[in-house]
């Protein structure tokens, strides 16, 4: 898998660095966890603190472009959109509690 950054931007208000990449690869298209793992390799930064918003590939092309977000510590990647952090595999989703049935009164 290769990965050429195609931009980094400074978002000074939100604390992150939002990087635009492209990847190529042979075979399919890789999963969040390999994006995250060789992107963490590629900027020098921890797996944390990087955030996938989005991997979009074309039907038939063999590259894929990335949109992600490095924060500059671990408490600011945790205010970022809870389902992506669940997406990544930084936090647990929460289970919801069902509401017990009552049966209904007799008449």
């Amino acid at each position: 898998m290769d990965i050429e950054i195609r931009e980094k931007k400074e978002n000074k208000l939100l604390g992150r660095q939002q990087v635009s990449c492209k990847i190529s690869f042979e075979k399919q298209l890789p999963s969040r966890k390999e994006v995250r793992e060789a992107l963490c390799a590629a900027l020098g930064v921890a797996p944390e603190v990087l955030v996938v918003q989005s991997v979009r590939g074309g039907f038939g092309v063999k590259s894929a472009k990335a949109i992600v977000h490095v924060y500059k510590d671990a408490q600011a990647a945790k205010a970022a959109s809870r389902h992506l952090l669940v997406r990544d595999g930084l936090e647990q989703k929460k289970e919801k509690k069902k509401a017990e049935k009552k049966a209904p009164a007799k008449k």
